[in-house]
């Protein structure tokens, strides 16, 4: 399939002081992807691509991994610096099984912004400006606004050619990207999400903001190389004057090198 990117480079990590927010967090592959070998993935959380916070593994709510039409069983264990996940290729590997697609949803947390974050968390979040309005007006009147935010991550590697990897097919999360012609379409209970702010970052080129279209879809920037992570979060303010903000968050990580 065109657009989908091949032979993902292995990341390199190192480990810094965690911080409370505005940070991704993302998948990245440990090592080279090869047919029949196992495959070595990490979780963390940081400045992407730098790992600056451990995922621990009593967040992990939900796993999940695909081979073209065959369901993995990956095994999660706990690092310093992040999350390492390990699955193995099925006994018979299809002729088009060249790469994996793997989902990770973590469970629910709280979190706190205080006076002096809030306009860089909203600037993070790609907050629209009614939202950003709220924020400020919750933080103006309590202090600080409180937030529960659940994040799911996945991640698609290809050995050679991404043909057969169904990259299309979500995995069912309530907020998830998938593949959608020569875009990536981001799905908010199945659905397309329309005017969502999606962030595409490299290491090399930095970070981008893009606007999904009427079709929930973004085009990736010309130019672009190496790991790439694309990430969209949706902020809905409290119902009432005692409930929290609720966020869900969606990464990608993907190879831009081979398009």
């Amino acid at each position: 399939m065109r657009g989908l990117c091949a032979g993902a480079a292995a990341l390199i990590f190192a480990a810094a002081p965690a911080t409370a927010f505005a940070h991704e967090s993302f998948f990245a592959q440990a090592g080279p992807l090869a047919a029949g070998r196992p495959i070595r993935l990490i979780l963390g959380s940081g400045a992407f691509p730098l790992v600056e916070t451990a995922i621990r593994p009593d967040r992990v709510a939900r796993v999940q991994a695909r081979a073209s039409d065959t369901l993995l069983a990956p095994t999660l264990s706990g690092g310093p610096s992040a999350l390492h996940l390990s699955l193995d290729w099925p006994g018979t590997r299809p002729p088009h099984q060249n790469g994996v697609v793997v989902a990770v949803d973590l469970l629910p947390r709280n979190i706190e912004v205080g006076p002096e974050e809030i306009d860089h968390y909203m600037d993070e979040v790609g907050a629209p400006a009614d939202i950003v309005t709220v924020a400020r007006a919750v933080v103006a009147r309590d202090g600080v606004m409180r937030e529960i935010e659940t994040r799911r991550l996945k991640l698609m590697a290809c050995i050679a050619t991404c043909d057969g990897l169904a990259p299309a097919r979500p995995f069912g999360s309530t907020l998830e990207f998938v593949a959608a012609d020569e875009a990536w379409q981001l799905l908010e209970n199945g659905q397309p999400r329309v005017g969502q702010a999606v962030f595409v970052t490299t290491a090399m080129q930095g970070r981008q903001k893009l606007t999904t279209d009427r079709l929930g879809r973004v085009l990736l920037p010309a130019g672009l190389t190496g790991p790439i992570l694309l990430s969209a979060a949706v902020l809905t303010p409290p119902a009432g004057p005692n409930d929290r903000f609720t966020s869900e968050w969606a990464t990608l990580t993907l190879d831009a090198s081979v398009r």
